[in-house]
């Protein structure tokens, strides 16, 4: 009795897919943060001029994170020109190891005057009183055209937010400093992340019919989620992207990428990703090496965020002891499929996005059609990428939730069999086990050596909810079931004594049949 129905189960209860393919921003957290980290100057970071680098951003952050208007120029590459206006003053940034070091450099080697005029010269922190001391010295020698007040040098001379030795550790991976960095860097990001996944998700929760309370806490979930996901991977990949094997990764990159930019349609298709990246038209080599950067930091981002969506699973895994290890190899799979193909998406979405923002409008909708073409391209690509890579999976690796779900639909049958329920009644239980069969509660189940006997002690409670609903049966008085019984009989005699007679006249009409002819 119901046992068609309990596969009825299988459709009802909510499968668990880890959230693999639940939370779609995840498949934009790689082209999100890619973006944002070729933003700043993390890969130039391990060369050279690494500290000076990392000191014009991390300045910039500063100033940013305390509510001072900042924009970055320095990243052009300008000659003689400023690394950033803030607060509508233009400042040349210059750290290096002493102070004479850092002052001497911002004069001209072959005339000794000073080459950024009209701009403050940021400092170590370290090295300010110093540098104004020199620069003191450098005015009264007259090599700071229009300023002839040595006293204006404090005003000239403005003391970086970090000290060299500071900047120099930001530079590298793995200490204190260069976390701290990265940490204040992608926590803005994540800020975003939280933004959209909220977005996103309350509008997909709204669409399945569900109150605006549901889908705020729902959402408040995801979005926290997506933060939390975005700001990891950007701080892993920004202290990946410091090392050496990324540099080493770029130039790999640079190479397949030039062999791309050299073919007919391969050239547009580059210059298109590298100008939506950099929100400024370029091509060739200028193109070329954009997008070989963009796609290392893609590639390092897609790796860092698979780990990271799947860490949740290790930790069940290894841990919880409620996930089996083939889920956790699926689920990382079928999030690698869906991270690597939302990357792609947001590329090219961005390179589109772009392209429509610049005809409808020239500059700010440059930024803007690659923000939106990346996110859009991005989910859609990258639920896409999750969606068939499960499907193909599923052949061959079985999702513990379905495992978990057969048992509960072999108990189900039994149970309703022992409390004698109706198909109402069973209907009823179904719909009881549907909303309970949760991610967490198959996970439980997961864990447990005895899975059966743990689904009857969960649903025998509900079973017996059901049946106290049932109406009160009296039984009838012994007369009533007596001449019930004696009808029963009679009509018993009855047929008894018609087939007897039905017998008697077939054997006579058999008799008959077989008497010699004439006899």
């Amino acid at each position: 009795m119901g046992r068609d129905t309990a596969g009825k189960l299988r459709e009802r209860a909510p499968h668990n897919d880890n959230g693999v393919l639940g939370d779609f921003y995840h498949y934009a957290v790689a082209g999100r943060v890619s973006d944002h980290l070729e933003s700043t100057q993390l890969n130039k970071f391990g060369t050279k001029g690494g500290t000076g680098f990392a000191a014009e951003d991390t300045n910039a952050l500063n100033e940013k994170l305390r509510g001072v208007k900042v924009g970055q120029m320095g990243i052009n590459n300008a000659k003689n020109g400023p690394d950033r206006v803030s607060g509508g003053v233009h400042i040349q940034t210059k750290y290096f190891g002493t102070a004479a070091k850092t002052v001497n450099d911002a004069f001209d080697k072959a005339t000794g005057t000073y080459r950024y005029l009209g701009m403050q010269l940021e400092v170590p922190r370290d090295q300010y009183e110093k540098a104004v001391g020199l620069m003191r010295k450098k005015i009264s020698e007259g090599k700071v055209p229009g300023v002839i007040d040595p006293r204006e040098a404090i005003n000239l001379v403005k003391e970086g937010s970090v000290t060299y030795q500071q900047a120099k550790n930001i530079a590298r991976a793995g200490n204190i400093e260069s976390l701290k960095f990265d940490v204040k860097n992608n926590a803005v990001l994540s800020g975003y992340a939280f933004a959209i996944g909220f977005a996103i998700n309350f509008a997909k929760a709204k669409w399945e019919g569900k109150t605006t309370k549901e889908a705020i806490q729902e959402s408040v979930n995801s979005g926290l989620l997506a933060g939390g996901t975005s700001f990891i991977a950007g701080v892993a990949t920004s202290q990946m992207l410091r090392t050496q094997l990324a540099r080493e990764a770029t130039v790999v990159i640079r190479h397949g990428v030039k062999a791309v930019a050299g073919t007919t349609l391969g050239r547009p298709a580059v210059d298109k990703v590298a100008s939506a990246s950099a929100g400024k038209a370029l091509s060739g080599a200028a193109a070329a090496n954009h997008a070989s950067k963009l796609l290392r930091t893609n590639v390092i981002t897609g790796v860092v965020t698979t780990v990271v969506l799947t860490g949740p699973d290790l930790y069940r895994a290894a841990i919880s002891k409620n996930t089996s290890w083939a889920q956790v190899g699926k689920n990382l799979m079928v999030n690698g499929a869906g991270v690597a193909a939302g990357t792609a998406g947001w590329m090219c979405g961005a390179a589109a996005g772009g392209a429509i923002g610049t005809a409808i409008m020239p500059g700010p909708g440059t930024a803007v059609g690659a923000f939106v073409g990346g996110l859009i391209g991005s989910i859609g690509a990258g639920a896409g990428g999750s969606y068939v890579a499960k499907k193909v999976l599923d052949r061959a690796i079985e999702d513990d939730a379905s495992q978990m779900l057969k048992i509960v639909e072999e108990v189900l049958p039994v149970l309703g069999d022992e409390y004698l329920m109706t198909q109402t009644e069973f209907d009823q239980l179904l719909e009881v086990v549907s909303k309970t069969c949760t991610a967490e509660f198959l996970r439980e189940m997961y864990s447990k050596d005895a899975r059966g006997t743990f689904v009857r002690s969960t649903f025998e409670p509900k079973c017996e909810a059901i049946i106290k609903q049932r109406q009160r049966v009296i039984l009838p008085i012994a007369g009533k079931v007596q001449r019930v019984l004696d009808d029963i009989i009679a009509s018993v005699d009855s047929e008894a004594s018609r087939q007897a007679t039905a017998g008697k006249v077939t054997r006579r009409m058999s008799n008959s049949l077989n008497s010699p002819i004439g006899s």
